[in-house]
C-alpha cells in the first residue's frame, strides 16, 4: 500500500467570551478578506506545531494546543486536501497584534460575524461553530512513545 501526497493546512482557533480571533489578510487573492490564523504545514512539521507557528507568524503570540474543532477535507485537481481547525488557548499575558501576511488581528464578535467578508464560508462556519460547541480535546501520548503521537476524541460521554 503507498501513501498518497496530501495538501495539508491548518488554522488556530482562540476564542475569548463571545468572539473569535480573526486576522485580515494583507497580500493574495483573499487580500481585504477576514479568517482564522492559518497556514500549510512544512515538511517534518507536526500539523498541531504549524498551526501555533502560525498564529506566532500572524499575531505575535504564543499558545497551547486544547482540541480540535474541525476538519475540512475536499479533492483538488492535485490530490487530496485536508484543513485541520485547532482550538488554541493563548499564554498568559499574550496579546494578539498583525504580524507578518495579515493588515489586522483582532477578536471579533459573533455579532459583527455578518458583516464582514471572509476567506470562505467554510472559515466563517469553523469560527460561528467554535463559540457553540466543545472541541475534541487533545492527549499527548509523545512521551510514553517515544515520537510524537497526539489522540484528538471526543470525551463527552453519552449515555
Amino acid at each position: 500500500m503507498s501513501s498518497v501526497r496530501c495538501d495539508l493546512g491548518v488554522a488556530a482557533v482562540v476564542t475569548d467570551k463571545r468572539r473569535v480571533l480573526l486576522v485580515k489578510e494583507s497580500a493574495g487573492r483573499y487580500s481585504g478578506h477576514w479568517g482564522l490564523p492559518k497556514g500549510y504545514v512544512d515538511e517534518g512539521e507536526l500539523p498541531r506545531d504549524a498551526a501555533l507557528r502560525e498564529l506566532r507568524e500572524e499575531c505575535a503570540v504564543e499558545g497551547l494546543v486544547t482540541g480540535i474543532y474541525a476538519i475540512r477535507e475536499n479533492l483538488t485537481d492535485i490530490g487530496p486536501a485536508v484543513f485541520i481547525a485547532y482550538s488554541v488557548k493563548l499564554l498568559a499575558g499574550e496579546v494578539p497584534t498583525a504580524a507578518s501576511e495579515v493588515d489586522e488581528a483582532k477578536f471579533v464578535s459573533i455579532d459583527q460575524f455578518d458583516d464582514i467578508q471572509w476567506v470562505s464560508e467554510a472559515m466563517k462556519s469553523i469560527a460561528t461553530n467554535a463559540l457553540t460547541q466543545t472541541p475534541f480535546s487533545t492527549t499527548d501520548y509523545s512521551q510514553q512513545r517515544g515520537y510524537p503521537y497526539l489522540l484528538h476524541q471526543n470525551n463527552e460521554v453519552r449515555v
